[in-house]
């Protein structure tokens, strides 16, 4: 069965939407990003300021390619994956892509909601929604290579419909 990347944003639902998609469907979930810190020793704040963004994209590339193609796989990008080296390309050749298109409000408000400073990108922003806003237009490009793309706050049940014909 051909694996599911979810992709977008921070805070987009990507793990949240993951575990419960891997769930109904009997699939494993990956965490790229716990999977990152798994491989470092270290979380992914720590890893960005000792060795730097370019550093962390380049481990994130290269564990995102360690991914079997068609193995029951529900998998969490980061929210800057798609974006760097051919890692788009990458995932659309593992499976069945996802975009998960949420607002930058929205993702403002879960951001603020959570409580934890655990999103270095965003170290020290003071305009939350602003920076969400031009990211978001940034990683457009990507994003929308997606094979399929489900806009606003999403259940797994949207998931599941738009792909059941893609399994």
């Amino acid at each position: 069965m051909r694996n599911i990347i979810l992709v977008g944003m921070m805070s987009s639902g990507k793990t949240t939407l993951g575990k419960k998609l891997a769930r109904q469907l009997g699939y494993r979930f990956i965490d790229l990003d716990k999977q990152i810190e798994h491989d470092q020793g270290m979380d992914i704040p720590s890893l960005f300021s000792q060795k730097g963004e370019a550093y962390f994209r380049e481990v994130e590339s290269r564990i995102l390619k360690q991914i079997i193609p068609n193995n029951r796989l529900v998998v969490a990008s980061g929210g800057g994956a798609p974006c760097f080296f051919d890692n788009m390309d990458f995932i659309k050749k593992s499976g069945i892509s996802i975009f998960l298109d949420v607002p930058a409000n929205e993702l403002a408000k879960r951001i603020s909601n959570h409580g934890k400073d655990d999103r270095p990108i965003l170290s020290g922003v003071v305009a939350l929604e602003s920076e969400l806003s031009k990211r978001i237009e940034d990683r457009r490009p990507y994003y929308s290579r997606a094979d399929i793309t489900i806009t606003g706050v999403t259940e797994v049940g949207e998931i599941l419909e738009a792909i059941s014909s893609l399994l």
